[in-house]
């Protein structure tokens, strides 16, 4: 009588090999789109609640807390830093810390600017008379305030988006606003792919105005 092997062949490991490789190979591209979605929809979350807190504090203030950069005794501010401000002694925010979970893989080198947070813009202590005079003690206004001004209302926020930089620049065709070297827009269909910034200001949900909400 033949005793028959219950052991697999050869070709029928391969075939298993085969189906497993091609069931990671559909299944890692979508667990990595699940990631960056869920980390986009952090950032949105985040700066959102951002925006409210900034809104609240410019109906008690009249007035946008600056970005850090230009201020007296700036070093004690990180440029594209929303200011503490926000946070004390009244807590519009409870932190004026926004985390970008793009940016975590970077090292804290304690640079002047923010690495490895999302970064936020007053448009006038930038661009506007409060600039010049927090650091010169001049009247001077950016040739581009105006225009700046009616993009994006009196502050900014943007995030690195999935490629983990800020920028690209380049508005053709989604801004009216000149100036080539700022940001494009996140767009959801390029998923992990995508060059584009997380954004969001004071006139609109997507960052530009002319993109429409």
């Amino acid at each position: 009588m033949q005793i028959r092997s219950k052991a697999f062949t050869l070709i029928e490991l391969l075939i298993v090999v085969a189906i497993i490789a091609i069931l990671a190979a559909i299944a890692v591209p979508n667990f990595l789109e699940a990631q960056t979605r869920s980390k986009v929809s952090r950032v949105k979350a985040d700066i959102r609640t951002a925006a409210t807190g900034l809104e609240a504090y410019a109906i008690d203030w009249n007035a946008y807390p600056y970005d850090g950069y230009n201020r007296v005794n700036s070093d004690k501010y990180n440029y594209w830093f929303l200011s503490d401000h926000i946070s004390t002694p009244i807590a519009y925010l409870t932190n004026n810390i926004i985390v970008d979970p793009f940016r975590q893989h970077l090292p804290n080198t304690g640079a002047h600017y923010q690495l490895n947070n999302v970064r936020y813009t007053n448009i006038e202590s930038t661009w506007g008379m409060k600039f010049d005079q927090l650091q010169t003690g001049g009247t001077a206004i950016s040739s581009l305030y105006g225009e700046v001004l009616e993009e994006f209302g009196g502050w900014r926020i943007n995030g690195a988006g999935p490629d983990r930089t800020f920028g690209p620049g380049g508005w053709e065709g989604i801004s009216n606003y000149p100036a080539a070297s700022l940001p494009l827009p996140y767009d959801p269909t390029n998923g992990t792919v995508s060059d584009g910034d997380i954004i969001r200001t004071q006139k609109s949900s997507t960052g530009y105005v002319n993109a429409g909400e």
